[in-house]
């Protein structure tokens, strides 16, 4: 295993675990039938998040995705915030485990992407980490880090016999 696939590994890891803490803290436990919880978006978030994508909205100097938020995300603000909340745990989930970790980073792309267009009117320091996250997210896709201390590895083996994963 080369030095690089573990450093890889642990960049993977962290930015799946800050991920699932994103997404968990979009979610509540609700109780049901059976007493088992269940996680739902919570209500804070999606009183939240019009707001918030208003706030992008009206800011945005970028006109198409501006007309995006207008006239998709606001008026469907319940459905953004469940795609967001979940989007995050599943995808940080993904990255943690190294289970599908390439179609999650490229997941993470589109994400990351999403947040760069929504606050690219904040100025550079919040406009450079969302591009950061995004050729993060490309990096681990192209690099194919699940492979490496991941559920990639031991699923979808490739290369020479007695490798270690």
């Amino acid at each position: 295993m080369r030095v690089a696939d573990r450093w890889l590994a642990v960049l993977r890891i962290v930015m799946g675990l800050l991920f699932v803490e994103s997404g968990v803290h979009k979610l509540s436990w609700a109780g049901a039938r059976g007493g088992l919880p269940i996680p739902a978006v919570s209500q804070r978030w999606q009183q939240a998040l019009p707001k918030r994508l208003l706030e992008f909205a009206e800011k945005n100097p970028i006109g198409w995705y501006r007309a995006f938020l207008y006239h998709a995300a606001i008026p469907n603000s319940r459905l953004f915030a469940a795609l967001v909340a979940w989007g995050e745990l599943l995808l940080g989930l993904a990255l943690a485990l190294g289970l599908l970790a390439r179609l999650a980073s490229f997941a993470g792309v589109f994400l990351a992407g999403n947040y760069f267009l929504a606050d690219f009117w904040m100025g550079p320091c919040q406009r450079n980490l969302g591009l950061l996250l995004l050729v993060i997210f490309l990096i681990l896709g192209c690099a194919d880090a699940g492979r490496r201390w991941g559920l990639d590895g031991r699923l979808f083996r490739s290369g020479k016999q007695g490798e270690p994963v």
